[in-house]
Order: structure tokens, then C-alpha cells, then sequence
């Protein structure tokens, strides 16, 4: 099965999308291997066209790259797809693919927006340095902690909250989107992140009464809109995308539709803005 409307080959398209269905140091829920397949039966329920954005998706040349099943295997993929000047979207899997997508970029001026309920700051977890738990030091090492802005976050231990200040990683929780408008969060977002962005969005960022088939939930999330928008104001800014942590075995179906509409919704928002 192929993402919908994913009706050209890699040559002609700009955007690539490729699954990336690595489960293997998953904490909690495991499943999130089965991802890619079931995102995609998902995609098949919307509509082409998107009418806030006034974007049809069959004008969008999207190719569907198949599977990825090793991280060597998903960096070789992201230099290929980044290297030929396309758009990588990638499905997760864990949340660990992300660090071998970013090695695949020339990171000279690449910034990476983080959405994740979790810091995922710890030098490694269970003995693993390539844990989903570890996503964004490692994200960190390949382009420097000042590159690096995980949102979202409610969810940190004591050991990699002393690791990410004294790294002087700069992130924001999940309160400061209560405590502050929006507007003013994109401002100083605005001033932390280069012209070049990647963005990694972790499904348990979104509060899991929108989200509840996730690996690691984590209740007091985001709302899908306020990812949306947020997306959407960066888009003319974005160089590719992943979404991760969808885990279908304990999901009532909502997680993967949302998870597909949210990719469909960053083909058209950056379609719109960089056509």
C-alpha cells in the first residue's frame, strides 16, 4: 500500500514520503512498528483537497519510497531524498529514526523543531544510547544544542534536565503555551530557528484525548490545531518532516488519521507557501 494520492515516481516528485518502521527500544507500548502501513490506510479517508489552503493534493507530485528498515538504511534514504533537493516525510517507528533522517542533511544551518511530550535528553536509556529516549541529544550532537527546539515537553527526568541546562538546550513545556499567547511563542521561536527547519513531530506531544495510540502517553498534551498552526507557520521555512510513535495496537484508529491528515496537511501548507 502507498500514502494516498502518492501517484509519482521518485524523480518527478518533491515530496518523498518513506516508513520507517524501526520498534525496538520502545519503554512502554510496543507496536509502533506497524505505523507505516496502517498511516497510510489512513490517508485513503480525506479528501484531496484541502480548502483552507486552497491546495489540491493530486497537484502535488508525492512519491511514496517504500520502507526503511535499519537506521544506516533510513540515513542513506535521507540523503538520497535531501541530497536531490526533494522534501523527506518519514513515518515512524520510535522516535530513534529522527537522528539518522537529520545525519542524512547537510546540517550547515539546519534547525530542528521537536514536538514531544518528553525531553528525550538522556545520554541512554536501558543501556541503549539510540533509545526514543535519547531522539534529541543525539539530534543535538549531529547539529549542535543550539539547533535543537523541543515543545511541547511535560515530561522530564532530574538527570537530563541537569544534562540539557548545563548543554544549554532551550525548550519549551507544554505550560508555556497555556501561560502566553501563541503569537508571542512564534516570535521568539521565530528568533531561535534558522531559515532551513526540519520538523519532528513525536504524536504524544498531542494530548492523548486527541492522540491515545501512542507508545509513551503523557496526559496535558497539545491540541491538534495548535500543532497544525504552528506547523503552518513555519512552512515556508521547511525542509522535511517525521512523524513518530504512533502505536496502532492500542490505538482506536484516531491516532493514525490524525497522524495522516497532519502529513497531508504539510504537503499542502508547504506546497502553498514555497510554489
Amino acid at each position: 500500500m502507498k500514502f494516498a494520492d502518492a501517484d509519482s515516481d521518485f524523480d518527478s516528485a518533491r515530496f518523498i514520503i518513506f516508513g520507517a518502521p524501526i520498534d525496538v527500544s520502545g519503554s512502554h507500548r510496543p507496536g509502533c512498528g506497524l505505523a507505516p502501513e496502517t498511516i497510510r490506510a489512513e490517508s485513503f479517508n480525506f479528501e484531496t483537497y484541502l480548502y483552507d489552503l486552497e491546495v489540491d493534493l493530486i497537484q502535488s507530485s508525492i512519491c511514496d519510497h517504500g520502507d526503511f528498515d535499519t537506521p544506516s538504511e533510513i540515513e542513506k534514504a535521507a540523503r538520497k531524498i535531501a541530497s536531490a533537493g526533494k522534501f523527506p516525510m518519514a513515518m515512524g517507528g520510535e522516535h530513534s529514526i529522527t537522528p539518522s533522517i537529520i545525519s542524512g542533511f547537510d546540517p550547515e544551518g539546519l534547525s530542528v523543531l521537536v514536538f514531544d511530550a518528553h525531553l528525550d535528553f538522556r545520554d541512554s536509556y536501558e543501556y541503549d544510547k539510540n533509545s526514543h529516549a535519547c531522539a534529541t541529544r543525539r539530534i543535538s550532537e549531529i547539529i549542535g544544542v543550539e539547533n535543537v527546539v523541543p515543545i511541547g515537553i511535560r515530561s522530564i527526568c532530574s538527570e537530563e534536565l541537569e544534562d540539557a541546562r548545563k548543554a544549554g538546550l532551550t525548550y519549551l513545556t507544554v505550560d508555556a503555551f497555556r501561560e502566553n499567547e501563541l503569537s508571542v511563542l512564534l516570535t521568539y521561536l521565530d528568533g531561535l530557528l534558522s531559515d532551513k527547519i526540519y520538523i519532528s513531530l513525536d504524536m504524544d506531544a498531542i494530548d492523548p484525548s486527541f492522540a491515545p495510540g501512542v507508545g509513551t502517553p503523557e496526559p496535558f498534551g497539545l491540541s491538534p490545531l495548535m500543532v497544525r498552526d504552528i506547523i503552518r507557520h513555519f512552512a515556508d521555512r521547511l525542509v522535511g518532516f517525521d512523524v513518530v510513535e504512533v502505536c496502532p495496537p492500542v490505538d482506536n484508529g484516531n491516532t493514525s488519521a490524525l497522524a495522516a491528515k497532519l502529513m497531508r496537511d504539510v504537503i499542502g501548507c508547504v506546497s502553498k507557501n514555497t510554489d
